[in-house]
């Protein structure tokens, strides 16, 4: 609460300084519920059966079990821009999330500056542009499913403080922006790493997680049916592991590339959307992520029912050997717009756990998932 004091007091002092100035408020938000439906053999317990869990949220640690919740992934966000002129603005994102009980976080807060209609320059705190829709993960009505596919977004850092610099220009019949971003995360505190300390029996007092020399770029590319965008980054990965005594566990250091490939395109009433990804670790095992994600949405006045399928797969280059953390995820929806801003969505998951469990690789196990609920902006 210290720092959000801080920010806040921050912004209100740049806020006041000019009368001229524009202030624009807007945001959004989700209220879900949703639950798990059966019993599953513990992956990590042989012999015990434990309720059937879904990872919704992996940074937050937001999950379904058999309990109904609403904390999961129900949310409330709002944003304000401060406009000084039409080149200069601030920019301040206030969340509020059900897994964290609703606690209020500036999750965002950053610097824009048009210098012209080809060059924009950010500078402060954002999401990092890894997938198709990191930009705008939690933003609900920005998609039809009730999330995007968590068994991709998973990692343990999804924002950084840096600066970002964009270029736009036509190509042709197409518009292009070419994004530069560098910037470093360093996450105390890391609700995922922590967990799943403790659910590997762990004993750890804090798990931070640090990201640095994040530096990439991403092109994106739109036509009049489509939108595509490329992207690549670096960066540097250490973490400190807190036992209870304040001892700290040894970790090697490492870097990872990532490679991405996604967008939309939109063939008469049908929409497809897809995200491809790579990630490569430069460690002693050479681990590699491949994912991806294919998904079509009906488009039908108001209603939008869709499909989709994400596959994870976990390998390793320099040992042979396929006994590793793998899992798909196949999911049926519905969305309806009964409001221009406000959106109903149902949604059955069904989880395949394909891990080596002997080797503790299934540690996520089977799962089948009912949520829905309202998503909305303002």
């Amino acid at each position: 609460m210290k720092k959000l004091s801080l920010v806040a007091s921050a912004l209100l002092v740049i806020f006041s300084q000019s009368a001229s100035a524009e202030l624009n408020i807007s945001g959004y938000g989700s209220i879900i519920a949703g639950k798990t439906l059966g019993t599953v053999d513990d992956p990590l317990n042989p012999g015990q059966t434990r309720d059937e869990i879904l990872t919704a949220d992996f940074y937050d640690v937001g999950q379904y079990t058999n309990d109904l919740t609403f904390k999961a992934e129900s949310i409330i966000a709002v944003q304000g821009i401060y406009k000084f002129n039409n080149k200069l603005s601030v920019t301040a994102q206030l969340v509020a999330k059900g897994v964290d009980d609703f606690n209020p976080e500036f999750d965002w807060y950053y610097v824009t500056y048009q210098a012209n209609e080809d060059w924009t320059f950010m500078a402060g705190r954002r999401n990092i542009p890894m997938y198709y829709f990191s930009e705008y993960a939690e933003v609900g009505y920005a998609y039809p499913w009730m999330r995007p596919p968590s068994n991709l977004y998973w990692w343990q850092v999804t924002q950084f403080d840096g600066a970002h610099a964009m270029y736009s220009f036509e190509l042709g019949d197409y518009s292009n922006t070419i994004t530069a971003f560098y910037g470093n995360e360093y996450s105390d505190d890391n609700v995922e790493m922590l967990y799943y300390d403790k659910l590997y029996g762990g004993n750890a007092r804090t798990v931070n997680e640090y990201w640095t020399d994040i530096a990439g770029f991403n092109w994106n590319m739109s036509g009049d049916f489509f939108d595509l965008r490329f992207v690549y980054f670096q960066n540097d990965r250490d973490r400190e592991t807190i036992q209870q005594d304040g001892s700290i566990s040894p970790y090697t250091p490492f870097s990872q590339q990532f490679i991405g490939f996604g967008g939309q395109v939109n063939i008469s009433d049908f929409t497809i959307l897809f995200d491809m990804n790579y990630v490569e670790y430069d460690d002693a095992v050479g681990t590699e992520f491949p994912t991806y994600l294919i998904s079509v949405v009906y488009n039908i006045d108001e209603f939008q029912p869709y499909i989709s399928y994400s596959k994870a797969d976990h390998e390793r280059a320099n040992v042979p050997t396929e006994d590793l953390e793998e899992h798909y995820m196949l999911s049926y929806g519905l969305r309806y717009d009964f409001y221009s801003n406000v959106a109903f969505k149902i949604q059955y998951d069904t989880f395949v756990d394909q891990g080596h469990e002997p080797t503790g690789w299934a540690y996520h196990g089977d799962s089948r998932t009912i949520s829905m609920g309202i998503d909305f902006v303002f």
